[in-house]
């Protein structure tokens, strides 16, 4: 999962727009831009949208 397909679900105009539709801070959204969601994060965002968007896997396992 990357911050571009979550931007694209909720329908976001920009990072700023993001991290306030999912109540975390401007530099959260760019952290994981840089280094990737973290993987609890991203199972999180796959249970809240009932599955649209997926983890990725090899993240979860490692």
């Amino acid at each position: 999962m990357t911050v571009e397909q979550l931007m694209a679900f909720y329908e976001a105009k920009n990072k700023s727009h993001l991290a306030n539709i999912i109540g975390v801070a401007r530099s959260t959204v760019t952290a994981w831009e840089q280094n990737g969601i973290p993987p609890r994060t991203q199972a999180t965002f796959e249970v809240l949208t009932k599955g649209k968007l997926k983890a990725d896997l090899q993240t979860l396992i490692a």
